[in-house]
């Protein structure tokens, strides 16, 4: 495992399409090296979850999911859900019907598969899409979830224009994702686990070190929490609110579609 750990300078707001993790890149190559990393680890999708964050992603989708607070008559889309945990949350706490959508095809099929070892047949519908331009009716939804996929996409703000435009009038938007640790000495520890103990991890355990060393370099290229909330708010969204999670290590981003 290298010593050092990377500083890297933040991409220009909007930028995001440049980057893939830290490497420079031509933005509409973006989405295909996104969607050939988790071709690669779309068996191992909650493997990877627990890897990152400790097995702690379980709690903070809990969490996601009392906020959203489920009932009979709401319908949930689910963005970049591949392989099911959210929707499923979500009609186990008494959501009407959820439709997952997910760049990757790979993914979607393990989230198909999951539902059938649970004998979830009905109640979620399945469809492959990129999130900047979802094959989604306008005002169709009464909540917009996007779980650790928003730091994936090329343009961040188009993908929250859309989701702006498919939620109803008074639908929520939620993205749960990997931040900015807000706390100085869990910062520095997170740094030594981002940029050495994982890579080894997804080498040793997943035989796919390339593939964790790109997500932990896309957590800190995403925006700061503040950042994104000013994102959200000029995508229209009203009383944008940011809660942080474990110190900041993630954060729910929420707002109201106005």
């Amino acid at each position: 495992m290298s010593d050092r750990i990377p500083d890297p300078q933040k991409p220009a707001s909007g930028a995001e399409g440049n980057w893939f993790g830290f490497t420079p890149v031509d933005p509409s190559a973006k989405s295909g090296l996104v969607r050939a990393v988790f071709d690669s680890v779309a068996t191992n999708y909650d493997l990877m979850n627990d890897l990152m964050s400790g097995g702690i992603h379980r709690l903070w989708k809990d969490t996601l999911m009392e906020m959203v607070a489920p009932k009979p008559d709401m319908t949930l889309l689910d963005v970049a859900g591949g392989t099911g945990d959210i929707a499923f949350r979500f009609l186990k706490k008494g959501g009407g019907a959820a439709v997952v959508c997910d760049i990757t095809e790979a993914m979607v099929r393990v989230g198909r598969d999951r539902a059938i070892d649970r004998n979830i047949l009905s109640g979620v519908q399945w469809t492959v899409g990129d999130a900047e331009k979802l094959p989604i009716a306008p005002r169709s939804v009464d909540a917009y979830t996007i779980a650790f996929g928003l730091r994936n996409v090329t343009r961040i703000d188009e993908a929250i224009k859309e989701a702006h435009r498919v939620l109803k009038p008074g639908g929520k938007f939620y993205c749960l994702e990997f931040s900015h640790v807000v706390l100085p000495v869990l910062r520095e520890l997170y740094d030594v686990y981002s940029f050495q103990v994982l890579p080894f991890m997804g080498r040793v355990v997943a035989k796919d070190e390339a593939s964790y060393r790109y997500l932990a370099e896309s957590i800190r290229r995403f925006p700061q929490q503040a950042d994104l909330a000013k994102r959200i708010e000029a995508a229209g969204f009203g009383a944008v609110r940011v809660r942080n999670l474990s110190g900041g290590i993630a954060a729910i981003h929420s707002g109201w579609r106005i």
